[in-house]
């Protein structure tokens, strides 16, 4: 299984998805201490509009988006953080550089209760928030999160900086800057890289099990311990701890590295045991999903691997989820398919262009896929049908051109080269 957001979202704190290709040279006029009444003009998908700022309240603005991988791994530490500090701290989801309102409200009630703080559109590039407070801040990447307390601007943090011990700083009134950095999972773990650095294995273990002992679920304290046991060679222990962590408390971080332990060594049987266990309690698990019909693949159950990836196809509305299940093959460590799979692949492809019309990529891949198949008409059919709907999106005209480039080359029954398909990527990306 390859290396997911998620696991980024927790190692790299500061890691985002680029929607432009350079960050501006002229120096930001909005950020920490800027001072905020009256909320941009958006659209609420979810929860109590926010019109004006309350002096007496904290606001968590956190900006994402559906094509954003870090942005949805992101959102079960949002949700809990909603659900343990609701009462204290507003927090709103602000969908950002998307101009589909109906994408983004379809990924939040397939969310259900798994996003269930608030959740403002705010639309494309042009829109009301891009233009008061993104551009303004020089803010190029997400997610990217605001924190505002007292009408101003106090915090601009990763998702994963909002840690409960940050937040209690804010509720206290005693925030400040250096104070959070004090907090820093980074500097609290900064022996323990120095041992690993050394190679001194057998005292960092020590170590960093003192910490976790203080906070056995520290999603950064899981994630050095499953790279120290890797690099001990210790794979039975690793997974052995990893199974009981799973079974006491399976938070996305944990999920993903049990998953991939389970997966890395092989262990077919107990992963489809256990993913198909946890899709029973969370059927939205999309890892779990992954997961499941990995296993099956890997088994040599292709038949069983087919019907289940059918079965999620047809259930999700998650462009996200259907764009990974569209790629299923490159997920699992055989590649193994069969024409059956192929189909649903494809199905799922479909699927999530349809929801997410403007991902050129995945009109790449698509068009690829089905040229190599010999289904030239398929391949024209899908550049067609985007063509059309980006043209009528005044937002999507850069799209829009590219597309029926595209289209051109197909009806010369020309396929555009590698380079080319990487030239148009990079150009949408502008």
């Amino acid at each position: 299984m390859k290396l997911k957001a998620f696991i980024l979202f927790i190692l790299c704190a500061n890691h985002t998805f680029m929607y432009a290709q350079q960050s501006k040279t002229t120096e930001p006029t909005f950020g920490i201490g800027s001072v905020v009444n009256e909320y941009p003009a958006v659209q609420w998908i979810q929860g109590e509009p926010v019109a004006r700022f309350d002096k007496d309240k904290i606001y968590i603005v956190e900006c994402w988006a559906t094509w954003c991988g870090p942005c949805v791994a992101a959102i079960p530490h949002l949700n809990e953080l909603h659900k343990k500090l609701g009462d204290k701290i507003v927090i709103i989801g602000q969908n950002i550089w998307e101009t589909n309102k109906a994408r983004a409200a379809a990924f939040v009630k397939e969310k259900g209760s798994g996003m269930s703080y608030r959740v403002a559109f705010g639309g494309g590039k042009e829109s009301d928030f891009s233009l008061k407070w993104m551009e303004p801040a020089g803010i190029n990447g997400i997610p990217q999160t605001f924190i505002i307390q007292n009408n101003k601007v106090v915090w601009m943090p990763h998702p994963a900086q909002l840690t409960e011990e940050a937040l209690q700083l804010l509720i206290d009134g005693k925030f400040s800057l250096d104070a959070v950095k004090a907090l820093s999972p980074h500097k609290k773990y900064e022996r323990i890289r120095q041992l690993i650095g050394e190679q001194k294995y057998e005292m960092a273990m020590p170590a960093l099990d003192t910490l976790l002992q203080r906070n056995p679920y520290d999603e950064p304290g899981l994630a050095m311990k499953y790279s120290l046991f890797i690099k001990m060679g210790k794979t039975d222990e690793n997974i052995a701890y990893f199974k009981k962590t799973f079974n006491e408390n399976p938070t996305p971080t944990v999920v993903f590295i049990y998953y991939k332990l389970l997966t890395d060594n092989k262990h077919w049987d107990l992963l489809a045991k256990t993913a198909q266990a946890r899709i029973t309690e969370q059927p939205e698990d999309v890892e779990s999903m992954l997961a499941w019909i990995i296993a099956l693949n890997e088994q040599g159950n292709l038949k069983a691997a087919a019907t289940l990836l059918d079965q999620f196809t047809t259930s999700s509305k998650n462009p996200s989820t259907l764009m990974r299940l569209a790629f299923i093959d490159r997920l699992t460590p055989s590649g193994k398919t069969n024409p059956e799979i192929e189909k649903i692949m494809f199905k799922a492809g479909e699927k999530s262009l349809d929801l997410d019309v403007d991902n050129l990529y995945l009109l790449s891949e698509l068009v690829k896929r089905a040229w190599k198949a010999n289904n030239k008409a398929l391949a024209k059919k899908i550049t067609a049908k985007v063509a059309i709907a980006s043209k009528k999106d005044p937002e999507q005209q850069k799209l829009a051109e590219i597309v029926s480039q595209l289209l051109d080359y197909l009806k010369k029954d020309i396929l555009p080269s590698e380079e080319q398909f990487k030239n148009w990527n990079k150009e949408i990306q502008k």
